[in-house]
This record gives structure tokens, C-alpha cells and sequence, in this order.
């Protein structure tokens, strides 16, 4: 008999015949485009799993749940596998409670050796993670991690399913993030113009999985979906040669060192590669992305074979808001962070953008669909203008993969800038205070490695931590020129000077300035040529409100701004 006066585990996890806890059932995550071969290596997975025991939860997002219909084909499926179908939303979003009712229900049937969940292609597998963890706790409905008011019900049906544990991972344990690519259309993907509507189609219209008005780009999706992985299967190799697959393969490992990668057609693998392995865990997946460990390595990469090389531009000068505008929007499509309040202020420059595609805004774009959102030149419009900077782009710089990091602009001293680049979009916004202006009680504990990282990278009591700190990934890139681009971009000490005597605060020209000193407060800086700063207004710190005491209510401090630690 089992005694029940005191547990450390709760009742379910005990068998009534011996007092040894059950484990979690491993469960494998696949990620990867619509197309690239998820569904397929679901079915695989299914026909060779022999003995092994497997359920399987299938989102589709469409309002037919396709993928569902082709598993259940399966010759095998009626024997040892389940099939649970999520239909009508994104497991990463709209999904969360079903998703984890679902998991917590098959594991605790207790008969399955491995569940397979398969996202949809518009998913980001780090937020379903997430789930794992997050400690239901309000299955009253309050407000939580798993929904808002509206969700009362399936917050208290997946809290039910959990039987009594806090968290998912209690049940079921993430084991393994596998993300499937397409080898033949992984650079199409990284520089297409497109939107994810118009790559994935639209859930609203039924024909698709993503949702309206997501302004996620496409690169950056499939980036984030490289990055978060433990298993990379770069599959359709057949439909590209061997150098191209070659070329593709290393520039995964150069994203994603940590991760394998395993060649397939048509998605076959060893299934002891992608089921049961013990891989995942949450720390190391988030420190495989290969900018972050080249930011903390600080050291140059190359593999001569395929020319994919890395390296960290780093600087202690801020950058002139103008000119580095201009070498952004020159060699990318740049998208700037904005304050959803700030419509006011954007009606100018979409009035002129209004004007200058008021001829081509019926034009049929590539698959014969008329454009429909008011304000954004059609598909044709906006593909022509990618292969000009994209072509600039090589001539100039080389084919940059990936670059990620913070920067320093010039008249915003309290604040970094978010800088996140994949392929073609360059995204760029607020990225937080920096850490030397942060209060002493909101930094990490003293003496540890997180604390010794934050010193070091401090450089004296007048620049702090403020600096640029970029890395750079890429095939055949002119490091070099990068450099020198980004040198160009700096603030001059003349600038400087004038704009400090612009502002009364010359200090006798200067002369008795500390050390640094005349890099801050730029304020009257001079925009010239367009006489105004091209990128939106940013929280100043007392906006931000770190402690929670008032200020605007929205959330900048943590915007994404890990600074590399």
C-alpha cells in the first residue's frame, strides 16, 4: 500500500502498486513552414514507430483541418497512436488552454510512450514552450499566462486536466524542438518582401494560418524558428544541388551552432533523432542563437568552403540618427518600433506614401490578388525595391544572414536601441535602459556571473555601458566595408561641439569636458539634410516607470534588451 499521509509529489503520480513517481511523457515539438515537411515526418514518425507508443496533437489553424485528415490515413495510427486535433487557431496564441488540456489528457492516460505536437507555420516554438512552465494558478479565470477574462472556461478545463499539478511540464516535458526547413526555399524566404499573410494565406479567410494585421516578417519568423531549436532537419535537399545544400547547411550551423542539423528528403530521419532524445532545455536553447554566442565570444568565425563567416562590430561613439538611417534604409527593408499613440504624428509621411502608390494601388500583384491594405504599395511594388537594396546590399556589404544586437544613438543617453535583422527586414526600437542607469537593487546579485558581465561592461562613470555592440552573420561578407559604414554613421566630435554651443553648454569649447564626455547631451543635434530625427520619439526613464510607481503604464524596460548577458 501506498501511505498518504505526507507527499512530495501529488496522488497521480504515484502507481498503486509501488511508491516510485511516474515521469513526464517526452514531448517533441515540430516547427517549420506550411510545406517544408512537417506533416510528412508526422507521418513518419507514426508509420516507424513500431512498439513505441505515440499521441499525437495536430494544429492547422485553417478552418479544415487538412494536415489532421492526411495523418489519420496512417496505416499504423489505429494501433498505437491517438490523434488530438486543434482547429480554428495558433497553438503559440489563440490555442494556449486547448494545447495544454490536450498534452495534460494524454499524459495522464498514461499509456504513451511520446507525444508529437505539431505547430502551425506561423508559430514561434519558444512561446509554446513557455507553457510548460508557466504555473496555471488562476483557474477561476482571473487574468493569466493562458488567457484573459474572456477565458474563464479553458483556463479551468486545462487546470482540471493538469489533475492537480501547477505546471505542464509536471505531466509532459518538453524533449525535443525539432524545426523542419525547406532547403530550396530558405533564401527566398529570408528576402521576400511578402508579409505572412500573403505567404501562409489568411485564418480569417480560411485559406491560411495567419492571422490579420501580424506584422511579424517572414525572415524574421523563420529565424526565430532556426534559433529555437534543438534538431534542424533541412529537408527537400533533393530539389536543390549539393553545393547549395551545402552552402544552406552551413549558414544554419552559423545560426544556430548548438542545434544539429540533419539533411533529409522528403523527411526522413532516424526517429531516435527526433523522439526521447533529452535535448531541450530552456537556458541552453536560449543561448544557442549564434549572434549571442559571438557577442559573448567576441571572436571572428569563417568556414572558407562556403564563405560564412561572423564577427562583432563594437564601438564607444554614438551613431548620428540621420546617416545611420540612411545606411539602414539603403541596404534593408527597415521597420521602426513606434508608440501606438503616435498616429498623429505619421499622417504626413502617409499621406506622401498614400500619393506615391495612389497609381499602383489596384495593380495585380504576382498571384493575380488585388491589394488591399489601404497605405502599403502592392506586392510588385514592394518586390522591386527589395531586389535594389538587396542588390546594393551584396555589392557593398556581402549577403548578411543575421545580424542582432543593441546600439547607441546620439541624443538618447538613458536608452539602447533594439537592432534585429534576418535577411531582408531590419527591425530597430527601443530596446531599454542601459544597465549602468539602472538602481543598484534591480541589478543582478553581486558577485554573480550575470553581475560580473554588467561590469565589464561598464567603461568609466561617464559612458557607462552606452555603446554599439552588433553582431554581424553572413555568406562572402566584406567585413571591412561593414566597419567602415558603420564608422561613417558615428557622431563627430565637431557635430558636438556645435550642437553642445547650439545649446549654451560648450564648457570653453569643450576643454574641460571629461574624458567622453562630449558624446552626451546631443540634444540640439543637427539633422541635416532632413532637418529632423527619422526615428520615433523613445520612453525616457522616468516614462518607463522600472519599479512600477506609476508613469505611461506600458511595459519598455524589458523590451528585449538582454545587452548580450
Amino acid at each position: 500500500m501506498v501511505g498518504y499521509r505526507k507527499r512530495s509529489l501529488p496522488w497521480w503520480k504515484y502507481t498503486v502498486e509501488a511508491s516510485a513517481p511516474i515521469l513526464p511523457v517526452p514531448v517533441s515539438l515540430l516547427s517549420g513552414f506550411l510545406g517544408a515537411g512537417k506533416t510528412t515526418l508526422l507521418k513518419r514518425i507514426l508509420e516507424e514507430a513500431g512498439d513505441k507508443k505515440v499521441a499525437v496533437v495536430v494544429n492547422d489553424v485553417a478552418a479544415i483541418n487538412v494536415d489532421a485528415n492526411l495523418v489519420r490515413g496512417t496505416r499504423t495510427l489505429a494501433n498505437n497512436e491517438t490523434l488530438v486535433e486543434l482547429q480554428n487557431g495558433c497553438i503559440c496564441c489563440t490555442l494556449r488552454t486547448d494545447l495544454v488540456k490536450a498534452i495534460a489528457e494524454l499524459a495522464n492516460e498514461r499509456k504513451f510512450d511520446a507525444i508529437v505536437v505539431e505547430s502551425s507555420g506561423v508559430s514561434e516554438p519558444e512561446q509554446v514552450a513557455e507553457m510548460f512552465t508557466v504555473k496555471l494558478g488562476n483557474a477561476d479565470g482571473k487574468k493569466s499566462k493562458f488567457g484573459s477574462e474572456g477565458d474563464r472556461r479553458g483556463v479551468s478545463e486545462a487546470a482540471r486536466a493538469l489533475r492537480g499539478a501547477n505546471t505542464l511540464d509536471e505531466v509532459a516535458r518538453l524533449d525535443t524542438c525539432v524545426t523542419v526547413v525547406d532547403c530550396a526555399a530558405f533564401s527566398g524566404d529570408l528576402t521576400t518582401p511578402k508579409d505572412l499573410v500573403e505567404r501562409f494565406g489568411s485564418r480569417e479567410k480560411g485559406d491560411g494560418d495567419a492571422n490579420p494585421g501580424d506584422d511579424r516578417s517572414v525572415g524574421q519568423l523563420l529565424m526565430h524558428q532556426v534559433e529555437f531549436a534543438n534538431v534542424i532537419l533541412l529537408n527537400k535537399c533533393d530539389l536543390v544541388t549539393d553545393a547549395e545544400a551545402a552552402a544552406v547547411e552551413a549558414s544554419l550551423h552559423a545560426l544556430n551552432p548548438e542545434a544539429e542539423v540533419i539533411r533529409t528528403k522528403r523527411s526522413k530521419v532516424p526517429l531516435e533523432k527526433v523522439l526521447s532524445t533529452g535535448l531541450f532545455s530552456m537556458q541552453k536553447v536560449l543561448d544557442s542563437p549564434g549572434w549571442l554566442q559571438h557577442m559573448r565570444n567576441n571572436k571572428v568565425t569563417q568556414t572558407r568552403e562556403y564563405g560564412i563567416s561572423s564577427f562583432t562590430y563594437q564601438s564607444r561613439t554614438p551613431f548620428h540618427p540621420v546617416r545611420l538611417f540612411n545606411f539602414l534604409n539603403d541596404h534593408f527593408l527597415v521597420c521602426l518600433d513606434e508608440e501606438e499613440d503616435d498616429e498623429d504624428d505619421n499622417e504626413e509621411e502617409d499621406q506622401e506614401m498614400s500619393e506615391g502608390v495612389e497609381e499602383t494601388r489596384h495593380q495585380e500583384d504576382e498571384d493575380g490578388v488585388e491589394e488591399e491594405e489601404q497605405g502599403k504599395p502592392p506586392l510588385v511594388v514592394r518586390q522591386q525595391i527589395v531586389e535594389e537594396k538587396m542588390s546594393r546590399q551584396h555589392q557593398n556589404l556581402g549577403h548578411i544572414l543575421r545580424s542582432k544586437g543593441f546600439v547607441w544613438l546620439a541624443n538618447r543617453d538613458d536608452v539602447s536601441g533594439s537592432w534585429s535583422q534576418a535577411g531582408t527586414v531590419l527591425e530597430l526600437g527601443c530596446g531599454g535602459p542601459w544597465m549602468g542607469l539602472m538602481p543598484e537593487d534591480m541589478l543582478p546579485e553581486e558577485g554573480s556571473d550575470e553581475r560580473e558581465m554588467i561590469e565589464r561592461d561598464i567603461a568609466g562613470p561617464v559612458l557607462l555601458d552606452r555603446r554599439q555592440e552588433l553582431v554581424f552573420i553572413g555568406r562572402d561578407m566584406n567585413c571591412d566595408a561593414i566597419v567602415a559604414a558603420l564608422e561613417k554613421c558615428e557622431v563627430t566630435r565637431k557635430e558636438a561641439s556645435d550642437a553642445r554651443a547650439a545649446a549654451g553648454d560648450d564648457k570653453n569649447g569643450g576643454r574641460y569636458l571629461r574624458k567622453d564626455e562630449w558624446k552626451l547631451k546631443l540634444d540640439n543635434l543637427k539633422m541635416a539634410p532632413i532637418g529632423e530625427d527619422p526615428f520615433p520619439l523613445w520612453p525616457t526613464l522616468e516614462e518607463m516607470d522600472l519599479r512600477g510607481e506609476g508613469g505611461d503604464g506600458n511595459d519598455h524596460a524589458g523590451q528585449g534588451h538582454g545587452h548580450g548577458h
